[in-house]
């Protein structure tokens, strides 16, 4: 196995992205009853099976005749690979598109024991079963038609590489400003429990900080400054000022929508194909989105 040319490791890891898009989708399909499609990418690939394979063959080869060796090998390379692929997702794009952190005997949410040794079955049946047929089929086909259909796959590829990256680093800028407008609203929110201390029948009409989402929160400001603005009892220099406040919260829920409907499709695309996907720094954003996206798909069922 270790002396596959360059084009052959390069259609083992074609056809294993292909094969963990089919696993992936199909698993997933079958726990949520609905058809599903996965990935980061667009097309019908996953790259991480593509990767964790190639590294479960480099690794696992020299012991496949060796069952102990062999399980050990593909639970380790496969691991470590798919914790610093996991890290370095995270730090480019600020969300884990997957998460082991409730998982038992897991490292930083990135890797955990029981996957692992997924992998490490996997290398036993990969090396015993699977790679075999794959193995033939390469065989099969001559060098020139091979070499053509590795280049047309890799132009494929790496096209839709691009545009998933970009489109990850457009979700992860669209998070980073929901999460600036979300700052913003509740320093405005505070600035009117201040304004509207003298009216404390207005209190009840704000939302639950804790649980609402930014357009609720803006959207309840807007409300309680409408109502406020002809009271009684308010200073004249507070009402301008909450005059003031309703005009940036109105500002502040234009800018809300305009990021909503931002390269809505390839959004869309991400939280549906990562439904999963959880963020440190920006989890109350990407639940906003996952619960607007989700919602509104469910409208046009």
């Amino acid at each position: 196995m270790l002396e596959y040319t360059f084009i052959q490791w390069l259609f083992f890891f074609y056809i294993y992205c292909v094969i963990g898009w089919v696993w992936e989708c199909s698993y997933c399909s079958i726990v949520e009853r609905h058809l599903t499609n996965r990935g980061f990418m667009k097309g019908p690939v996953i790259p991480i099976y593509g990767c964790g394979t190639t590294v479960m063959l480099l690794v696992s080869s020299p012991f496949r005749d060796n069952l102990y060796l062999t399980f050990l090998a593909g639970a380790i390379g496969a691991t470590i690979l798919e914790y610093f692929t996991g890290m370095v997702m995270e730090a480019l794009f600020k969300v884990r598109y997957w998460d082991y952190s409730k998982a038992p005997l897991n490292l930083n949410g990135y890797i955990c024991a029981p996957v692992s040794l997924v992998w490490g079955m996997f290398a036993v049946l990969l090396t015993r079963f699977i790679h075999v047929p794959v193995e033939r089929l390469e065989a099969s086909i001559p060098d020139r038609y091979e070499q053509l259909l590795v280049l047309i796959v890799s132009m494929i590829f790496f096209a839709d590489l691009s545009l998933s990256v970009k489109a990850a680093l457009d979700f992860r800028d669209i998070l980073i400003r929901m999460e600036a407008i979300k700052a913003e609203a509740e320093r405005m929110q505070k600035r009117v429990d201040v304004l509207l201390a003298v009216a404390d029948d207005e209190k009840d009409k704000w939302v639950d900080r804790r649980v609402a989402q930014v357009s609720e929160m803006l959207g309840a400001i807007e409300n309680v400054l409408a109502s406020v603005k002809d009271k009684v009892g308010i200073p004249e220099a507070a009402k301008e000022e909450l005059i003031e406040l309703r005009t940036k919260a109105s500002m502040l829920k234009e800018r809300l929508t305009g990021i909503y409907s931002f390269r809505n499709s390839l959004t869309k695309l991400i939280i549906k194909g990562n439904p999963r996907m959880v963020s440190k720094k920006f989890q109350h954003s990407l639940d906003e989105l996952k619960a607007y996206y989700f919602n509104k798909s469910n409208k046009q069922m």
